[in-house]
């Protein structure tokens, strides 16, 4: 069956495949997260390239064929580098991204996740410590884990940087390896 969907979606993965092309891993409030084509978006007459970038809110047009996506448009919604970021939000972007791609298997839907995640960015944007481990615990709930004691309590403290520490050991411990995202500014 082929059919054209319009949804908005968070840019989560992006990989080059061949010379012009780019599959793009998008996490969507209806379809869940999935993997589309981005055919000769890397072209320099493409006008999707810059939508089509980590961490981007966008509007894309989606055409798909025997349980494949192709992106033909994309209009962006919010920007994630539309201002300079210090190496700081960029490390929290890729981090949680990495989560996103870990936690959430292709052509799954889960309930809320997408607004979580939007949350989640638009708090790394803005530099809110507070509102991004909020949602970093609400996304765990949401996700079935539950949320250690420990976290609660040093997020009550407001002991963000412990609560965030125990939270990415918990991730860790879920996953049963390191995130690799961590490593990419030391």
């Amino acid at each position: 069956m082929d059919r054209h969907i319009s949804t908005v979606g968070i840019v989560i993965n992006k990989k080059t495949s061949k010379e012009a092309d780019l599959v793009i891993t998008l996490l969507t409030p209806k379809i869940g997260k999935i993997v589309a084509l981005a055919k000769g978006a890397k072209s320099i007459k493409s006008s999707r390239l810059g939508n089509l970038q980590l961490g981007n809110v966008i509007k894309v047009q989606l055409y798909q064929k025997n349980n494949f996506f192709w992106i033909s448009e994309s209009q962006n919604i919010d920007s994630f580098l539309q201002t300079d970021k210090n190496l700081a939000q960029l490390n929290l972007l890729f981090y949680f991204l990495e989560i996103v791609n870990q936690f959430i298997a292709e052509n799954q839907q889960i309930e809320k996740i997408f607004d979580i995640s939007k949350n989640i960015i638009n708090a790394i944007n803005k530099n809110l410590i507070h509102q991004y481990i909020q949602n970093e615990i609400n996304f765990l709930e949401v996700l079935g884990f539950g949320v250690p004691q420990d976290i609660k309590d040093n997020f009550a403290q407001k002991d963000y940087k412990t609560s965030q520490k125990l939270i990415k050991r918990f991730f860790e411990s879920i996953i049963e390896k390191p995130l690799e995202s961590n490593q990419l500014f030391k």
